[in-house]
């Protein structure tokens, strides 16, 4: 039959269908993923003082010659310095989250974990694997086809991204023990879960917008019959996470710093990154970030609420669940006028409005108007010949982003699967392919 079964990925997460792509490596290598990696490397961390210790890392030998006053003596002198750098030597175990972004680097990206080097393909094995067995324990001796989902643009430093991107995820399923694989653009593989389910839909032009977490993508397709072809794609790497850390850093951030005058020799400017970047939270636990912080507590006052909150934020690792509130406010938004970013472990409550999120999101727009112009480009279309404009990703539910999209195509607009439109859409791909 041709029937879409989700699989049961994360046995820690709700229905168990949506995984987040996490691994985490303890001392003793044993892997852990999605939601239980994330929650193992937050329990792993809070309340752990670090202390950070001098690692040799390699060492840098300069050769020089000499210049006297008048002529130049062909002297060697070389001179060789060790360089070290700070490493935690407690950490309990290393968590990989967004390896995406390293897939299209040229270079060799490698990763060392407790004095072991691993290469990108290996940490995305592990996750392969994981994903391969489960599959296996539900379709016990069936021949599996596996159609991977890939952004339009991958990130990375190399003229052609993309195609060293892909020979790398093809290798990590062959290490995973998946021979029969085949890649899709995600928001191809909207359109296709769409047209599955609305097979009575007539000829036309349809724009995927897929906003999610990490990029925006867009593809134009046009419907012929039971077919579709591509016309176009463009896309930017980043998205719903990046609108995510730009509210914490509008709305939150004035909260950890508003007030503090030059006399208090506090320097916010040091906890900014480690802040926005949860995973690295923890390594504010340090003596010299903590001391900065009791010394700015020991003024009184605001000064003291404030250092207050933010010793408790990174005492407690909160920059997870604080990001997470901002995600929530985001999604609540969709419906209200405003709403609450809140967190109880640091005692904070700040109201947001749906018109500060639209005022954030303005450069967003910017970068949409820009993609959108470039996918007609080349699909050698203008607006007025796109019949729907299908949005899929959890940031497309965003007011602003809807309203902007009705503003430059009209009542075009139509919602589809959110977080499952782009699997079922790669299933079904993979079932055609294989059918015929």
């Amino acid at each position: 039959g041709s029937d879409i079964y989700y699989i049961r990925l994360d046995p820690f997460t709700g229905s168990g269908i949506i995984m987040p792509t996490a691994l985490y490596l303890d001392r003793e290598f044993t892997p852990t993923v999605g939601s239980e990696a994330l929650s193992r490397c937050l329990k792993d961390n809070t309340g752990r003082k670090i202390v950070m210790t001098d690692k040799e890392v390699g060492c840098v030998t300069v050769h020089m010659g000499e210049m006297d006053r008048d002529y130049f003596i062909e002297r060697d002198r070389s001179f060789t310095t060790v360089v070290t750098g700070k490493i935690d030597a407690a950490l309990p175990g290393r968590l990989f989250r967004s390896m995406k972004s390293y897939l299209g680097d040229r270079g060799n990206p490698q990763f060392d974990v407790f004095g072991k080097k691993f290469r990108i393909e290996a940490i995305l094995t592990v996750l392969l694997r994981y994903i391969h067995n489960q599959i296996r324990k539900e379709t016990g001796d069936l021949q599996i086809h596996l159609k991977v989902g890939r952004p339009v643009l991958y990130s990375g430093t190399d003229s052609d991204p993309n195609t060293i991107a892909l020979e790398r995820m093809a290798k990590t399923c062959a290490n995973a023990g998946i021979d029969n694989v085949s890649f899709s653009m995600e928001p191809e593989a909207a359109a296709v879960s769409y047209l599955h389910s609305h097979s009575e839909s007539a000829e036309e032009n349809v724009l995927v917008f897929d906003f999610g977490g990490g990029t925006l993508d867009l593809c134009i397709l046009k419907k012929e019959n039971e077919s579709y072809k591509v016309l176009s794609v463009s896309g930017i790497a980043r998205a719903g996470d990046y609108i995510d850390k730009i509210i914490y850093i509008k709305k939150i951030f004035p909260l950890l710093r508003k007030g503090l005058h030059r006399d208090y020799d506090f320097h916010f400017s040091e906890f900014e990154e480690y802040l926005l970047n949860w995973q690295s939270t923890y390594l504010l636990n340090q003596a010299v970030y903590i001391e900065n912080i009791n010394n700015l507590i020991k003024f009184g006052g605001e000064a003291e609420v404030i250092g207050g909150r933010l010793k408790n934020l990174i005492r407690k690792n909160a920059s997870f669940l604080l990001i997470e509130s901002i995600e929530q406010a985001k999604i609540e938004l969709s419906a209200l006028d405003k709403t609450d970013i809140k967190l109880e472990e640091i005692d904070l409550k700040i109201e947001i409005t749906r018109d500060e999120l639209e005022d954030i999101l303005t450069p967003m727009l910017s970068d949409i108007d820009s993609v959108v112009q470039e996918a007609l480009t080349r699909a050698d279309l203008d607006k007025s010949q796109i019949s729907k404009i299908l949005c899929t990703g959890g940031s497309s539910k965003i007011p602003a982003i809807r309203q902007h999209l009705s503003q430059i195509f009209g009542d075009k607009i139509e919602q589809w699967d959110s977080f499952r439109g782009i699997a079922a859409g790669l299933a079904v791909a993979g079932f055609r392919e294989n059918a015929y």
